[in-house]
């Protein structure tokens, strides 16, 4: 049973790494030499060449990095590097939980080191190369060290908490965490505009002028209270453009990067924010809340099943005939992954069709020409690939192509008009 629960998780290593990277492939290899009309002016001729140069170094980056974490994650399982980790742990404490958050932490930290060169060099050489980049090295430095110390800090917690709770119930173990779980969830998504982002961003209250004063009239047209707006100072580190929503009730805060601003007028924010309200009217963040707690209930539940057998932890090279917690995490990790694939298929359906139904939102409101001339300028700012393969539109998107949420929007670009 153990060995072919081995080869059974090697198989599925070399598996994803395989099929990453043929998928990746295919969708480098779909390059249209004359876009669609109804997107053909997303780019002039030197920006679309420019754009398929950018999209062809991240792949290829990206296929890079891949294959490195890959390599280094199956020669440390079939070397027994995480029961090599769980002997140093247990020699240093008796505690499960000392344990795990040393397991846990110091597979972090490492993963954390590894990943810095990779991320630098997509800053400050392809991001830069193309004009993305606009933060410092200085700046880059102290970002992953304050993600580094949130990660710990936030991740110890949670991950010390739920431990206890497995060591005072193991068969109820499931139940308790998915209750933890939640509530992280939601405290996280109150928290995280007020305390978390300001780390990162400074936030400046939108001045009162025409573009705050369309986006209250539109807002209140919903009934849709907005507590405040902010203007985020994004162009520190890129130039790619972003909008969102936070918060629950009464409290819903709206915040913009500067970018946006700088590059869209004042009738496609409104529509691109029409949009992001269309998710709260037809209760898109509900369903994503009730499809996460599910997810989160089978995931729990299934690996409350494995966490107790000791043969999950012999697999992962474990030096006891007990279970050990964390090593069964990592064994169970390893094992959901097909799962998760075939089930972010679905999610990822799920979501174009929710992101297609917002559309419609702002376009029922007669702000579906303003979204489309947003969207297209979106995506020519982020150099975005207008011709996907579709198979990996399957797999990997959660919004639809800008291609098909215009033709969706009845969209008429400059051009067709013309003809």
């Amino acid at each position: 049973m153990v060995n072919t629960l081995y080869f059974f998780i090697i198989a599925i290593l070399v598996f994803n790494l395989l099929f990453s990277i043929i998928l990746e492939q295919i969708n480098l290899a779909v390059r249209s030499i004359k876009l669609p009309d109804l997107i053909s002016d997303v780019y002039d001729s030197d920006n679309y060449l420019k754009q398929q140069e950018y999209e062809r170094e991240k792949v290829r980056f990206s296929q890079i990095e891949t294959i490195f974490g890959s390599i280094l994650i199956i020669f440390f399982f079939s070397l027994k590097g995480f029961g090599h980790l769980q002997l140093f742990v247990s020699n240093y404490s008796n505690s499960i939980i000392v344990q795990t958050l040393l397991f846990f932490g110091i597979l972090g930290l490492v993963s954390f080191l590894i990943s810095i060169p990779f991320s630098y060099y997509d800053n400050f050489v392809i991001e830069e190369k193309f004009g993305f980049n606009k933060s410092s090295k200085k700046l880059f430095f102290i970002d992953n060290i304050k993600t580094l110390l949130l990660s710990t800090i936030i991740g110890g917690i949670l991950i010390g908490f739920l431990t206890w709770l497995y060591t005072k119930n193991p068969h109820l173990f499931w139940l308790m965490a998915l209750g933890v779980v939640l509530i992280f969830s939601l405290l996280m998504n109150a928290l995280y505009s007020s305390i978390i982002l300001p780390l990162f961003n400074k936030k400046t209250p939108l001045k009162e002028g025409d573009l705050k004063h369309k986006v209250l009239s539109f807002a209140e047209s919903q009934g849709f209270s907005i507590n405040n707006i902010y203007l985020l100072d994004g162009s520190k580190r890129s130039s790619k453009a972003n909008a969102f929503f936070t918060g629950f009730g009464k409290k819903k805060k709206i915040f913009l990067y500067d970018t946006l601003t700088n590059s869209l007028n004042n009738e496609e924010i409104v529509a691109v924010l029409a949009h992001e309200l269309g998710h709260y009217k037809r209760h898109h963040i509900w369903v994503n809340l009730i499809i996460g707690i599910i997810q989160s209930s089978i995931f729990l539940y299934f690996f409350n099943l494995i966490s107790q057998s000791a043969i999950f932890t012999q697999v992962m090279g474990g030096t006891t005939n007990t279970p050990v917690f964390y090593l069964n995490i990592i064994c169970f990790v390893l094992l959901i992954n097909p799962v998760e694939t075939i089930l972010g298929i679905l999610l990822n359906l799920i979501s174009r069709k929710m992101e297609y139904s917002a559309d419609s939102f702002a376009n029922k409101y007669g702000l579906g020409q303003d979204l489309g001339t947003a969207l297209k300028k979106i995506s020519s700012l982020n150099y975005s690939n207008l011709t996907p393969h579709s198979l990996y539109v399957i797999i990997n998107y959660s919004h639809p192509p800008l291609y098909e949420r215009l033709k969706a929007l009845n969209f008429t670009n400059e051009l067709q008009k013309s003809i």
